[in-house]
């Protein structure tokens, strides 16, 4: 019986393995948190870790378990994962994504190194190794700068430096490690998510952003709008994502999400592609607009299996993440939501001490969101953020705190 990999770093309400499994014979082999190992728990297999993103017994047991198990294919959807499954299928020659494709598109300046001069504007950047290096780009191509890690997710380390006092600040904090810096690019931020199988794209619809995706600093929430084909930029928007698609070392069977910008000026701008899923709410919210669900057909592709993709038919929908205040939660919401929310995903505990957004795809609280238009959808988005904020209950944290 055929056993597949699975690292994974997300519940089981959201990636029921075994049951998109069911009836194919193919046996799941999961490594995942122990945050979320009870989830997993029914199932025969499955190998839980503290501190997982960077616990490296993950890559031990996952090269036994392969081994072992004599896995035919590694899946892995969240982008601590990308690099590590990469690694061990070159290491036992699996078919994927291989480690120089993965760090195309998970390392930044790897990533801007193989687009710059291409279809597709790239902002002007530069590895930064030192202050040294902040302080000649700065020079050179004025302020705001964006300084970011070079492999992290969900703008987690990301800043804005507008000024010389920011950059003070920011060179006063401790060396955060390999990062990027770029001058940075005023005007709408949007994302393209879609499916490649067979090294063909199956699948691709892009997003507005709502606030951004740095509203987590001020605890403030981020939401995800689909575009009309009649949008004005809705084909650019798609015609950029593949062209980076078609410049990088895409394999041939993966989910990506990717963001631009369209400026005052009415340039497309690239920021990042990330090849997986997008975070938050996003994969929820396009299997609710399209009845595609882009984990599970993923994971068909890279085990072999025939895709169950059908016609998208579209419904108005958006995705709302709602950040954690600054204290102890005394009362989540849950249970009374307005009409026009189709899924809810909590993560939040009572009880809890917090100290504000982490980054943008890790939220207290998840909604998808319907309405007859994508106006609807807007306004409707707007009023759930309300409704949450008049009735989730906080009191003052203490110096401490938990998270």
């Amino acid at each position: 019986m055929p056993h597949v990999l699975v690292f994974a770093k997300t519940p089981y309400a959201k990636t029921p393995y075994d049951r998109w499994l069911a009836g194919t014979g193919i046996v799941p082999v999961l490594l995942t948190t122990t945050e979320f190992a009870a989830g997993y728990g029914h199932l025969p297999h499955v190998h839980a870790f503290d501190d997982y993103d960077t616990n490296q017994l993950v890559e031990k047991t996952a090269l036994r378990l392969a081994r072992e198990h004599a896995v035919t294919a590694v899946f892995a959807r969240a982008e601590a994962d990308v690099v590590r499954a990469a690694q061990l299928r070159d290491l036992l020659d699996l078919p994927g994504q291989r480690t120089a494709s993965a760090l195309a598109f998970r390392d930044k300046v790897v990533m801007k190194d193989r687009l710059v001069g291409g279809p597709v504007e790239i902002p002007v950047y530069r590895p930064l190794d030192s202050a040294y290096t902040a302080l000649e780009f700065v020079a050179e191509h004025g302020y705001p700068v964006v300084i970011k890690p070079l492999s992290e997710s969900g703008s987690l380390g990301a800043a804005i430096i507008r000024d010389e006092a920011e950059l003070d600040a920011y060179l006063a904090r401790p060396w955060r490690g390999a990062s990027e810096i770029e001058v940075f690019v005023p005007g709408q931020m949007y994302h393209v998510d879609g499916l490649v199988v067979n090294g063909e794209v199956v699948f691709a619809h892009p997003f507005r952003y709502l606030n951004d995706c740095l509203s987590f600093r001020a605890n403030h929430w981020v939401a995800n709008l689909p575009l009309t084909p009649q949008d004005p930029v809705h084909d650019r928007l798609l015609k950029a994502a593949r062209a980076v698609l078609a410049e990088l070392p895409t394999p041939p069977h993966t989910a990506f999400h990717a963001e631009l910008w369209i400026t005052p000026d009415d340039r497309t701008v690239f920021c990042e592609i990330a090849s997986r899923t997008g975070g938050g709410m996003i994969s929820a919210m396009v299997r609710h607009a399209f009845g595609i669900d882009l984990d599970k057909e993923w994971l068909y592709a890279e085990c072999g299996l025939p895709s169950t993709l059908g016609t998208p038919a579209y419904r108005p929908t958006g995705a709302l993440c709602i950040p954690p205040s600054d204290g102890v939660l005394t009362h989540l919401p849950s249970g009374d939501e307005p009409a026009c929310v189709k899924e809810v995903a909590l993560t939040g505990t009572v009880g809890e001490e917090y100290h504000g957004g982490v980054k943008s795809g890790l939220f207290l609280a998840g909604y998808v969101v319907g309405g007859d238009t994508e106006e609807d959808v807007a306004a409707n988005l707007e009023n759930v953020a309300t409704w949450f904020a008049d009735r989730a209950q906080w009191f003052p944290a203490s110096t401490g705190g938990t998270r």
